[in-house]
């Protein structure tokens, strides 16, 4: 039988997957889940389009030949009654899922790479991420639903070496810009034992007034953004260029932004119709009015 470390070598074997890329129609992992799992007449889980996120875990998991209440599956929110396991519970090699909107209904999966109790965040590798992509992430507590371990048959595998906990000077040190920008804030936090990931999402809630007993910025919460493009901006579900669009704002509307999400070097806003980019991939897209 598998263990997590099986399973674990298997995902990280995927990193770098791109649907985008994909000769073939749909996904590989889409492409599997219809002729092995779903079967003829079912389904057309091998389109191009269907988000892959679950399939990508059942796929990981079928080639690891471990079983796992819940899958094969191919729906996030059908997975849900499964879950077992808080955000501090997890270990390496489970499957966790995530609910973007805090709504109770889970929105994503991926397989647990190490937990940080201490920074609140879990390293994972998922299917249909960062644009589609096979990826490596960093998440946090606040996202997490829930998770469920796999039947193995040795311990979990073994965590990568625990980043040094992020503090509150760390996180203040940050925002105020002394670790500086971009790749060379990374080298610096990586230097010195920290995980950049971690430390981002720590800054984003400082900035936040949710975490370390930070006052909450006195800068107004919402602030009315111009739409740049000539062909105007789609709104999303979710703060990611993969979520599904659900409406749009054409060349000048002023849209309110009541919140934003920072994701790497790319911003987003949101408004009561969902999410738009404000930077995305070194591109000004709205501007704050």
């Amino acid at each position: 039988m598998a263990t997590a470390s099986d399973v674990l070598r298997i995902a990280r074997a995927e990193v770098g997957y791109d649907r985008y890329s994909d000769p073939e129609r749909g996904t590989k992992y889409g492409r599997w889940y219809e002729k092995e799992v779903d079967g003829p007449g079912g389904y057309d889980y091998g389109a191009n389009g269907v988000a892959y996120c679950a399939m990508f875990v059942s796929w990981v998991l079928n080639q690891a030949k471990v079983e796992c209440a819940g899958f094969s599956g191919a729906y996030c929110p059908s997975i849900h009654h499964k879950q077992t396991l808080t955000a501090a519970q997890l270990k390496a090699g489970d499957v966790v899922l995530f609910d973007w909107e805090d709504d109770g209904t889970d929105d994503h999966v991926g397989i647990v790479v190490s937990n940080d109790a201490k920074a609140k965040t879990v390293k994972t590798i998922e299917g249909n991420t960062s644009g589609g992509k096979v990826a490596e992430r960093t998440r946090a507590y606040s996202t997490i639903c829930g998770g469920i371990r796999p039947k193995y048959s040795g311990a979990s595998a073994s965590a990568e070496p625990a980043a040094k906990a992020v503090t509150r000077e760390l996180v203040a040190a940050v925002a105020d810009g002394k670790y500086g920008n971009g790749d060379a804030r990374s080298k610096k936090l990586k230097a010195e034992g920290y995980d950049p990931a971690a430390v981002q999402l720590a800054v984003n809630t400082y900035l936040r007034g949710e975490s370390f007993g930070a006052a909450k910025p006195s800068a107004a919460k919402s602030a009315k953004y111009r739409v740049l493009p000539d062909v105007g901006l789609n709104v999303r579900s979710d703060h990611s260029i993969n979520a599904k669009c659900v409406g749009g704002y054409s060349k000048g509307a002023t849209p309110t932004v009541t919140k934003t999400y920072k994701d790497g070097s790319n911003t987003w806003g949101k408004t009561n119709m969902g999410w738009i980019a404000l930077n995305y991939g070194g591109k000004e897209y709205a501007r704050k009015v």
